[in-house]
């Protein structure tokens, strides 16, 4: 099967998931030549070299040793896991490196990091969190790898925000869960699946009130906000169900074929009233805590619908409520809030055309039938680790003036 007909195939099953009644793609994406992004399942496990390739991991321009300053050949690594045979796979990657796997602190709990053996030798931190014990502990670490995409948690510790350790992270295995939850989300709001499943709550069969809603999904426009790993992949699945994608991203105005036009953040007041459906899934920055407020929300095509898989912190809450209330946004599916989890009587859940989903759009079953998505976190991390014990060239260095 091609690459083509396997991304095809991906986006109709996942109109198919929802219910929705679509068979085929529309001709005249059938006959539209492009190449869709692969899924991180579809790549042999610990192959990082074509997982990296196919989330379009970028590589860095400088080597670890050209950025750390005074990099060292490592002595110890930390590594946020207990499991022996996991270990003695990153063994595998950095022989001579001394691998100590982090205690598991209590929740809330502050862990004392001075007591852990060998801490001054650690010269980088996998899947841990910085914190200042941990760095006044971990004197000569100088690298820390998350997992996953997002980095408002490490960034918020002003030692990591100037800049003064090496950051990196692994969020190829998160992108098709999350895209598919966004496109799901999308649909279900779209063609009103959510006011169906209110109508079986109540045991009375009655035609729901769509409003503006209850749109033909074929021909309308997507906006795409944050055209990154994520995004790119929300892209790609609305323009296989038939879709005119825009997008916003904050680099280039560079972006795959099946994007029509792609536009920079600080365009995005101009390109949201083209759109029928918004995708948040811009890393949250600076620029974008509070993005989507009364003015970025009336700015939106009447009725249209808003879904956010970023970060709670870009949207304001209140706006939000209030503009589904006048029906300027039709319906929003949030898969985060602020805070998470969602305490009860917050006013989110009274506000009318709102699906709610807590912050868990990654594990998903893929096609192997077993949970794979950890693991490929982990290829990428490994292979960092290999990189840096090296002192080589990184995989996705993140910028902390960016925050992504």
């Amino acid at each position: 099967m091609t690459r083509t007909k396997q991304f095809k195939t991906r986006a109709l099953l996942s109109a198919a998931v929802l219910a929705c009644g679509l068979a085929a793609a529309p001709a005249w994406a059938q006959q539209k030549q492009m190449r869709a992004p692969a899924y991180p399942e579809e790549i042999p496990q610990n192959d990082a070299a074509a997982l990296a390739r196919a989330a379009n991991l970028p590589v860095s321009r400088e080597t670890a040793k050209e950025m750390v300053k005074g990099w060292t050949k490592p002595k110890a690594m930390l590594v946020a896991t207990d499991t022996p045979e996991q270990l003695a796979w990153l063994q595998e990657a950095v022989p001579g490196v001394k691998l100590i796997a982090a205690p598991r602190g209590r929740r809330g709990a502050p862990m004392d990091w001075s007591k852990i053996p060998g801490i001054e030798d650690v010269a980088a931190g996998i899947g841990v969190s910085p914190s200042p014990a941990l760095l006044k502990a971990a004197k000569n670490i100088k690298w820390f790898h998350a997992m996953g995409a997002g980095m408002e948690n490490p960034l918020s510790i002003p030692a990591v925000a100037a800049g003064n350790y090496l950051l990196t992270n692994s969020p190829a295995s998160l992108i098709p869960q999350v895209a598919d939850n966004a496109i799901a989300m999308a649909i279900a709001l779209m063609r009103g699946l959510d006011l169906y499943d209110k109508m079986a709550a109540t045991k009375h069969m009655e035609q729901p009130d769509f409003g503006q809603r209850g749109m033909q999904i074929e021909g309308r426009t997507l906006l795409v906000v944050g055209l990154g790993g994520i995004g790119n992949q929300v892209a790609a699945l609305a323009y296989g169900l038939g879709m005119k994608v825009i997008a916003t991203r904050g680099s280039s105005r560079n972006g795959p074929p099946y994007v029509d036009q792609v536009g920079l953040a600080n365009e995005l007041p101009d390109l949201i009233g083209k759109a029928d459906v918004v995708v948040m899934a811009a890393p949250l920055t600076p620029e974008t805590e509070n993005l989507f407020d009364a003015k970025m929300f009336a700015r939106m095509k009447k009725g249209a619908i808003f879904v956010n898989v970023g970060r709670g912190k870009q949207v304001v809450q209140a706006d939000l409520i209030a503009a589904l209330k006048s029906g300027q946004v039709g319906a929003a599916g949030l898969e985060v809030t602020d805070p998470e989890p969602l305490p009860d009587g917050d006013p989110l859940w009274d506000a009318p055309n709102l699906m709610l989903m807590t912050h868990a759009g990654a594990p998903a079953q893929p096609p192997e039938g077993i949970d794979t998505y950890r693991q490929k976190e982990w290829i990428i991390a490994r292979e960092n680790m290999r990189r840096y014990a090296a002192g080589e060239k990184m995989l996705d260095v993140v910028d902390p003036k960016r925050g992504y």
